[in-house]
């Protein structure tokens, strides 16, 4: 049997084009190993000299080996089912006609679907055998056959129940990811003093971003979303406190600031510019609403809403990676009656849309007026208002805190020269400081980010 006998592209269930060009753009970049292994890994491929195929090139890549047609002919060597392929010439032709690495992840997950449908056809030829034959009691192959049935129903990743072996591939993954700096999926703050303490935003953790209100939280959301989507990311924003325009305006602002010629966003409101400072916005008009991101208003305050909305963001969007929600509080649920019922409704819900759709979500929370009453004003974790669910629920809780916005509410009387110097010295030392508390990280350190801000143009960066 030759080539065109023995693999042959098939409609159905599989697809041989499909495990070839995947399989191409493996031996030419091994990087995309990872996603491969996170989506199924080997179980993705029919036919059999596939999955041996991917076998090798997976274990080399693990170990740090070279993957090329050349060394994975040299595993492959005295493989009858190569030669009947067509020899090393076959592993030539599917590195040449490999599918372009920007959609490698995609046409797994394309051969995952089929391979769901391999498993339930399966499963059902399975079962009629069984009732055919008379002699196995009807509840086992019921019981086989709805295993099966319930493992094709969940769509992603995240919903089914996962084996071992499976739990441990996407852990290896990770980690293969991490080390090579590949992991796409990864978000990462933008801000160099907060991602030394938290690596990045990984799909399905909630992240709570808390804070009294001037504490600089929207901005800090903001700067984290403006950074995602310039590393080319989608994002959404469910912004339910400022208008899209709003949000637009101070995302251009923080432009104007980026590119010398800051223009605060109070003054944009107002019109008090400088023609130079028009001009400046215009140039930066364009960039700025060429970013991928997508906002939520408050039509989307009820949490049923705003998932349905950002699911379809999610399929409209394949490079969809961050929702940010400003803030918990204001979301409202159909279920619960008291407050404190809603606010745990809407925890569970915001790390069940991280879950599903498998991206990372960020929650801004406002606090209790308890951390204004105490001497030392930095946010602790039992500020959380209204619900410990929020907490439990969170990967990671993060506080925001501007010292320079208390000591100015402290400004003695001018008269008293010695104690107003003082305070004119903690004010010079604590002019646009920012502090970013990671006071919970589930898979990591906690610490400080120590930062600087601008919020009259909604900048922020590290000090």
């Amino acid at each position: 049997m030759n080539v065109v006998t023995a693999i042959r592209p098939e409609t159905g269930h599989y697809s041989i084009e499909g495990e070839q060009q995947l399989l191409g753009a493996l031996l030419m970049n091994d990087r995309l190993v990872p996603a491969v292994m996170r989506t199924g890994g080997a179980e993705l491929f029919h036919h059999p000299l596939h999955a041996e195929i991917y076998d090798l090139i997976e274990a080399r890549a693990n170990r740090g080996d070279l993957v090329s047609p050349v060394t994975i002919k040299a595993d492959l060597q005295g493989s009858r089912d190569l030669e009947e392929a067509g020899g090393p010439a076959y592993l030539v032709r599917m590195a040449s006609n490999s599918l372009p690495p920007a959609f490698a992840a995609d046409m797994a997950k394309h051969l995952a679907e089929l391979a769901r449908k391999r498993a339930l056809a399966a499963a059902i030829s399975q079962a009629q055998t069984s009732l055919l034959r008379g002699d196995i009691p009807a509840t086992e192959i019921a019981h086989g056959l709805e295993r099966e049935i319930l493992a094709a129903e969940f769509t992603t990743e995240a919903d089914r129940p996962v084996s071992m072996s499976a739990a441990v591939r996407e852990a290896m993954a990770m980690a293969i990811e991490a080390y090579q700096g590949t992991n796409a999926d990864l978000v990462r703050f933008g801000i160099p003093a907060l991602d030394d303490i938290i690596p990045g935003l990984y799909p399905g953790e909630l992240t709570l971003l808390g804070g009294r209100p001037a504490m600089g939280k929207s901005a800090v959301a903001l700067t984290m979303a403006l950074n995602a989507a310039r590393a080319g990311h989608g994002v959404a924003i469910a912004s339910l406190e400022m208008t899209p325009a709003a949000m637009a305006q101070r995302a251009l602002s923080e432009a104007s600031a980026q590119y010398g010629c800051a223009v605060p966003y109070v003054d944009m409101r107002t019109g008090i510019m400088s023609e130079d400072q028009v001009r400046g916005l215009v140039e930066n008009a364009e960039a700025v609403g060429n970013l991928p991101i997508t906002f939520l208003s408050r039509a989307h305050a009820n949490v049923e809403a705003l998932s349905m909305a950002v699911r379809q963001i999610a399929r409209a969007n394949p490079k969809f990676r961050l929702l940010i929600v400003d803030y918990a509080q204001l979301l409202k649920s159909s279920r619960g009656r008291s407050r404190y019922e809603q606010v745990t409704e809407i925890s569970i819900a915001l790390k069940g849309i991280a879950m599903s759709l498998n991206i990372p979500v960020v929650a801004l929370s406002q606090l209790s007026r308890e951390v204004d009453k105490r001497d030392d004003k930095r946010p602790i974790l039992s500020d959380l208002r209204e619900s410990g669910q929020l907490e439990q629920d969170a990967d990671s809780v993060l506080f925001c805190y501007r010292p320079e916005y208390y000591l100015a509410q402290e400004e003695p009387e001018a008269s008293d020269q010695d104690e107003y110097a003082d305070w004119l010295l903690d004010m010079e030392a604590a002019r646009g400081k920012l502090e970013i508390g990671v006071a919970k990280q589930r898979m990591g350190q906690t610490g400080t980010a120590r930062c600087l801000c601008a919020l009259s143009t909604n900048t922020v960066w590290s000090e």
